[in-house]
This record gives structure tokens, C-alpha cells and sequence, in this order.
């Protein structure tokens, strides 16, 4: 920065035959920007760029308390309708703002201003700022972190400290669920999971304490990734479940939901097969079956087709199916028998616990007070 630099140009660099003998031209590096996504998914959605340094390496923690100036809100021309500039203070991760200001101020250091520029407006919606409803494709806001309270590094806490902040950053988290952040609840349960990832050295009621913290945050992890449509880390948090606690109903519930969102009926149907075994009055499970047994016809049906077409010409008569052998009732197979290999369940109100909902509403694993 503030480097001076000349460049000699022949010519065919400069201005050609109108100035013969070339050029030289005196440049001066007057400023340097940053750049840096900061989008959940990385998909440069959400990009900050500093136009000031800030002070020194730190950047406001989790449950921090800031104070950030928003000066400027715009469309990247002219200024958004009903903004009003704002300083506004509150605690990082809490949701207090929206998920853009969030995002943000998680990754400014003390005294930097920046441009933070966002190709999803919804996440820039912030009624402090007069922004209730925005109508442009993009939102520029102008931003500087006036300042923020030093919070307590998590590997500064004790075994009690850390339970006691993981239980209520899962708090924080389910009530971003029930609100529709998912995003920021899926950074949430993230942090808590993270947080609890060894764990050996805690005492027994610590580490007990921990593990369904842990429990709970992948079980909630995954409701909000099925919400996302991101099956297959879905079908991971719910697999992280089970490797330890393999009857979890929800985790079977939310695995056979992410096998069916990626198309893979026939392993959803077994694994909603598995939870009625478990919890034969399910009948989210029930409807679960049925609803890719239906598909798992559709992909056996188009299958059937394209085998017809393929062997047309070898003979006459109906083709059985890959891997079947033709029977007097392939013709009639599209009867009622979606759950006919359910188990018999009578007419009981529905289980509770199974639907997508924060997974700290049930007892089994919620911690304790």
C-alpha cells in the first residue's frame, strides 16, 4: 500500500502511432480490499469486503456482546426504500438481528468498516433498520464494528461452564428453528456438537450430560438439513445418531426421510419399516412407507417399460420385470398392499416425536435441569 511504481510502455502498449517511442505511466497503490464469502454454504451469497482494517486479530465470539454501525443500504445504485441508518447492539448468535448482520459481525474485527454484499435479500430483512420487507435482487449495506466485549473462549471454560453454554446455544438453536433461520440454527447445533466432540475426560454426570446435548443437537442438525434439502448430510447426522443409540426413533424417522429425498425407496422404506417395528402406532412411519413404496412402483414401472422396449423384438408376450419371474397376477399388482408387511397397529392416537420439530421437546434427551 502506497507503493509508487513506474511502467515504461512501448508503443504498441501506449498509444500507438499517435505517439511514437511509447509511454511511461507513474501508478500509485493507494488502497487494498479483502474479500471474503461468509455465506453458511460458501456459495457467495454473502460477501464481505473491507474497506477499512480493523484492530488487531480478534473477532467477536459467540454470545458477544457488539456494537455495529449500519450506515448505508442500498441495491448497489440507489438507496433502499425506508432504511434508516442504525447502530445496533447485541449478542452474536442469538438471532437478535438478521442472519446477514449475524454472519457479519461474527467475522469483523474491532474498528473495521465493510461492504457487505448479499444476493439472497431475505437474509438482510431487518425491521431495526426499516427494512421489514425488501423488494431488490441485492442488498449492499455499509458497515462498521464500532465495538465488542471480549466473551469467554470455550477451552477457557470448565466441564460445568460448557454444558451449561452448550445447553443454552441448543436453546438459541431450536427457538431459530421454530422461526424458519435455519441457517443460523444449523450453526448453532453445529457449534454444540463441535463443542462436545471429546469428551472423555469429563466426569460421569458431565459426560452424560454432554452426550445428549450432542444427541439432541445432530437429531435437530438433521431436521434442519431435511428442511434445506441437504439429504445426504442428513443421513449423516442421523447415522452419528445411531452408531450409538440405534433404536432412536427419530433419528430412524429422519434417515429413512433423507433415503426417500435422494430417491433411495426401497432402503427408506425398510428403515420406516424399522421405526413402526420400534413404535408400531407411528403414523408419520406409516405414511413415510407408503408415500415410497408408491415411488418405488413408479421407478419399478418406468424400469419394466424400458426393458420392454429393449427386448421388443426378441418375442412375443409380456416381459417380466428385472429379477422377477412372470406370474399370473403381474398385471394386477397395483392393489392395496402399501403396508401389508407393517406390522398390525390399533387405532391409537399418533406417536409423539417423530415429526421434524427441535428434538429437545421430548424428554429422552433432553438435559438436565
Amino acid at each position: 500500500k502506497g507503493e509508487v511504481a513506474e511502467l515504461t510502455c512501448t508503443e504498441e502498449y501506449a498509444y500507438g502511432s499517435e505517439k511514437p517511442g511509447g509511454a511511461t505511466v507513474t501508478v500509485t497503490l493507494e488502497q487494498m480490499y479483502e474479500t471474503k464469502d461468509i455465506s453458511y454454504g460458501k456459495d457467495k451469497t454473502l460477501i464481505k469486503k473491507t474497506i477499512v482494517e480493523g484492530e488487531g486479530w480478534d473477532t467477536a465470539k459467540d454470545t458477544a456482546k457488539v456494537t455495529l454501525n449500519v450506515e448505508v443500504a442500498t441495491d448497489g445504485a440507489s438507496a433502499l426504500p425506508g432504511f434508516s441508518s442504525q447502530v445496533l447492539e447485541f449478542n452474536v448468535g442469538n438471532g437478535e438481528v438478521c442472519d446477514a448482520l449475524e454472519f457479519a459481525a461474527a467475522d469483523m474485527k474491532k474498528r473495521e468498516k465493510a461492504i457487505l454484499t448479499c444476493s439472497r435479500p431475505s437474509i438482510c430483512a431487518e425491521e431495526k433498520l426499516g427494512l421489514k420487507t425488501i423488494s431488490a435482487e441485492k442488498v449492499v449495506l455499509t458497515l462498521e464494528m464500532q465495538d465488542f466485549e471480549k466473551a469467554k473462549e470455550t477451552h477457557s471454560m470448565s466441564e460445568e461452564e460448557k454444558v451449561e453454554f452448550g445447553a443454552a446455544q441448543k436453546e438459541v438453536g431450536s427457538n431459530l428453528f421454530r422461526s424458519g433461520r435455519m441457517q443460523l440454527a444449523m450453526q448453532r447445533y453445529k457449534k454444540v456438537i463441535e463443542l462436545f466432540s471429546h469428551i472423555d475426560n469429563f466426569n460421569e454426570e458431565n459426560k452424560g450430560k454432554a452426550k445428549d446435548l450432542k444427541k439432541v443437537c445432530e437429531l435437530n442438525l438433521a431436521a434442519c438439513l431435511i428442511k434445506v434439502k441437504d439429504f445426504s448430510q442428513a443421513r449423516t447426522s442421523c447415522d452419528n445418531v445411531l452408531k450409538d443409540d440405534a433404536q432412536n426413533v427419530k433419528a430412524l424417522f429422519r434417515k429413512a426421510q433423507a433415503e426417500f429425498g435422494l430417491k433411495n425407496f426401497d432402503e427408506s422404506m425398510r428403515i420406516a419399516k424399522k421405526v413402526v417395528e420400534v413404535d408400531p402406532q407411528n403414523k408419520e412411519a406409516r405414511g413415510l412407507y407408503k408415500d415410497a413404496h408408491a415411488e418405488q412402483k413408479k421407478v419399478d414401472q418406468q424400469a419394466k417399460g424400458l426393458f420392454a422396449k429393449m427386448c421388443g423384438g426378441l418375442g412375443k408376450g409380456p416381459i417380466p420385470a428385472p429379477g422377477k419371474s412372470a406370474g399370473p397376477m403381474d398385471e394386477d399388482s397395483d392393489g392395496d398392499e402399501d403396508d401389508a408387511d407393517l406390522p398390525e397397529t390399533a387405532a391409537d392416537p399418533p406417536s409423539e416425536g417423530t415429526e421434524n420439530k427441535p428434538s429437545d421437546e421430548t424428554s429422552e434427551a433432553a438435559p438436565a435441569s
